[in-house]
């Protein structure tokens, strides 16, 4: 155990306690908002931009996809974290309350191993690291396990990202089929 080990093992205790104190309900619907408000802004970004574009003709479109992607990402992460804030402010009822917390604390060590399983995976594949930082790396005993676990997320990353995503959604500048009544 070097301290690669040591600080891994803080950055892990670090994220339970903060699981902890924000529950699952919260931890859950934060991540789920960030997921999802990232997935619909890329979605609709686009669409929301050419809406507000015939609104609004002068503002670059640039500066009219960036603020559509902002405006929808906000939005919907917003929206879940209202929500699981009101789940975690009513979970006081004892059964609840342990389930909450408990399922917090798993939650961020989840977030916090795959966090620190991607910094490992990037510091360990980069040049300018000293020689000495990477033996440090590849001594350390839970570093093997986030290796692979990094491995494994980046290439569940690409597949998701490079699946066909777009496949039945319908665009705003589609389906805009306007006809005189």
């Amino acid at each position: 155990m070097n301290w690669v080990d040591i600080g891994v093992i803080a950055v892990l205790a670090l994220f339970g306690l903060r699981g902890f104190f924000r529950g699952l309900f919260r931890e859950v619907l934060s991540l789920t908002g960030l997921v999802i408000g990232f997935m619909l802004a890329v979605a609709y970004g686009q669409d929301l931009a050419a809406y507000t574009s015939i609104r609004w003709p002068t503002v670059s479109p640039i500066i009219l996809k960036g603020a559509a992607f902002v405006a929808i990402f906000f939005l919907v992460y917003f929206g879940f974290a209202v929500i699981g804030w009101l789940l975690h402010r009513s979970a006081n009822v004892r059964f609840l309350k342990t389930l909450n917390r408990g399922g917090g604390v798993a939650v961020g060590l989840g977030k916090g191993a795959a966090l620190t399983a991607l910094a490992i995976f990037l510091l360990s594949s980069t040049a300018w690291l000293p020689q000495s930082a990477r033996e440090n790396l590849s001594d350390a005993y839970l570093s093997a396990p986030l290796n692979q676990l990094a491995e494994h997320l980046v290439r569940l990353g690409k597949e998701k990202i490079f699946s066909e995503s777009g496949a039945g959604r319908i665009s705003f500048s589609d389906s805009r089929q306007f006809k005189a009544a």
